[in-house]
């Protein structure tokens, strides 16, 4: 136990962190990018991020499957069948990186004139695409080497290489603007990820025993072994097309029907939203692999009360930052950008109710990857998916962002939400609460919005709106400590507070 809950501290811990440096990559990176390529050549390379994207949906859910089946095996690691599931991922990651360089490399050559890219940007959007989709289709043919980190608790180690990584991602793209090589130098930062990575993982799972260390231990893989991970993996996959269907396709859709100053601005504006998901998924991406041994481990109650205590603090700290979103999002893309661009609070307000509902069902569905068995839920990503885009299309030239992300909520409540609080439902009894909690939180942001929205009228300066926001995340923090998390948590983090601050306190030295 004391083992399990230190892995979890110092995993959300070193995940926080990789967060802050990722803050700092982007509070940068994005000026700087604007700066030397101008608005057009950003709203590129955010497009031909969002196309990589979609070429990474050809891991076909290998990625998950593998890490999920190596923790039921990871007691056991010189047995044999552990062997033999890395050397499964081996062989299918080789072969999917190819793939993803092959099918990159076609399909840069056809991108310029699916999305309508001006001739004279034409030749550097398919050159960078060349470049990324070879980087992307590498790192995945590397990937098989980190797959223990998952199963034995150490995504602290992860986390830090993504800081590390992106440190020099900066350097590298900084370099590379100097040295004149414009938008190629986002392609350039992507070497760090895909050269260095893979090298540093590979000595630190050999020093930790993470691989087999006698002959026996790796065995070839058998065909029901095959078969259980691409099983498992297609129903991943599908719902790894489904959400970046849901996540990725606005930009794209903005770029073709609205023009790619407007591509650039949503990218932009929805920087903090992006920011807000990652902090909260964190917990629960930090919790998987200790919910996941407790429930191979058969410990059903501990299990169950775990899980929807991450829940009720995803819910919890999602509507702080929903709150952050809704109160200061527009202001900070005004100041961010030197006023290049603006945002509207009403698109902030959907933003906000994006991120509580979407942090939320994650959750949701995380649940059936816990349990190794994604059938009650592998197609809802996609369902929403498909909604979500068909009515995007139609709002999109006459009411731009703000009607996609109106839209993009509408898609989520009534098909991913639903539909995923159904499936927990049937498998515990404690679903209702959650809608519950949904409705507490979305209460909480309409008071946040309508206030945010009295002060926004009364031109107040900086250092007056900064204060105003900061009261309203107080008043937030409070409300939503009553009102979303139990009694019992409530209870439990004062106690784990207090000893903490026990146990570091000067006297206690």
């Amino acid at each position: 136990m004391t083992i399990r809950r230190s892995y979890f501290i110092r995993s959300l811990g070193a995940g926080y962190f990789s967060i802050a440096v990722n803050i700092i990559y982007t509070a940068a990176s994005v000026p700087l990018a604007l700066h030397y390529l101008g608005k057009d050549q950003f709203g590129l390379w955010s497009l031909a991020q969002q196309i990589v994207g979609y070429l990474m949906l050809l891991d076909l859910g290998v990625t998950a499957a593998v890490s999920r089946f190596i923790a039921d095996r990871k007691d056991d690691v010189d047995g044999g069948d552990y062997g033999r599931l890395l050397l499964t991922g081996v062989i299918v990651f080789a072969l999917q990186g190819v793939l993803i360089a092959v099918v990159g490399l076609a399909f840069s050559i056809l991108a310029p004139f699916l999305f309508a890219v001006p001739a004279p940007l034409a030749g550097e959007f398919r050159n960078v695409l060349i470049l990324i989709t070879s980087l992307a289709g590498l790192s995945v043919f590397t990937r098989s080497l980190g797959a223990p980190l998952w199963a034995f608790q150490r995504m602290d180690f992860s986390y830090f290489m993504g800081s590390l990584t992106l440190v020099l991602g900066f350097a590298s793209l900084w370099l590379g603007f100097c040295l004149g090589w414009g938008i190629y130098s986002f392609a350039v930062s992507g070497l760090p990820a895909a050269m260095l990575c893979p090298v540093i993982t590979f000595f630190f799972c050999k020093k930790n025993g993470f691989y087999p260390s006698t002959q026996k231990g790796w065995q070839l893989p058998s065909w029901p072994d095959i078969r259980k991970v691409f099983v498992f993996g297609k129903d991943a996959a599908l719902m790894s097309l489904g959400s970046q269907l849901v996540n990725a396709s606005q930009i794209m859709i903005i770029s073709r029907f609205v023009g790619l100053d407007a591509a650039a601005t949503f990218s932009v504006g929805t920087k903090l939203y992006s920011l807000g998901q990652q902090l909260v998924a964190k917990v629960i991406g930090t919790a998987a692999p200790a919910l996941t041994e407790l429930f191979v481990r058969g410990e059903a109650s501990k299990f169950k009360a775990r899980f929807f205590d991450v829940v009720s603090i995803t819910i919890f700290l999602a509507t702080l930052f929903a709150t952050v979103l809704v109160s200061g999002n527009s202001a900070v893309v005004s100041i961010w950008t030197s006023g290049m661009m603006t945002w509207t609070r009403y698109a902030d307000g959907l933003l906000g109710c994006l991120l509580v509902s979407t942090c939320v069902s994650r959750c949701l569905t995380e649940l059936f990857v816990f349990r190794g068995n994604l059938k009650s839920v592998r197609y809802i990503f996609l369902l929403e998916g498909m909604v979500s885009v068909s009515l995007a299309l139609t709002v999109a030239a006459k009411f731009g962002s703000f009607g996609i992300l109106f839209m993009a909520l509408l898609a989520h409540l009534s098909v991913t939400f639903c539909f995923s609080l159904r499936a927990v439902a049937e498998a515990f009894s404690q679903a209702n609460s959650v809608s519950w909690w949904i409705l507490k939180s979305f209460l909480i942001l309409s008071a946040v919005f309508v206030i945010s929205h009295v002060l926004s009228q009364q031109h107040f300066t900086m250092t007056c709106g900064l204060l105003f926001m900061i009261l309203l995340v107080v008043l937030s923090s409070g409300l939503s400590w009553y009102l979303l998390l139990s009694r019992p948590l409530r209870a439990e983090v004062v106690e784990r507070f207090i000893s903490f601050k026990v146990r570091h306190s000067p006297s206690s030295q």
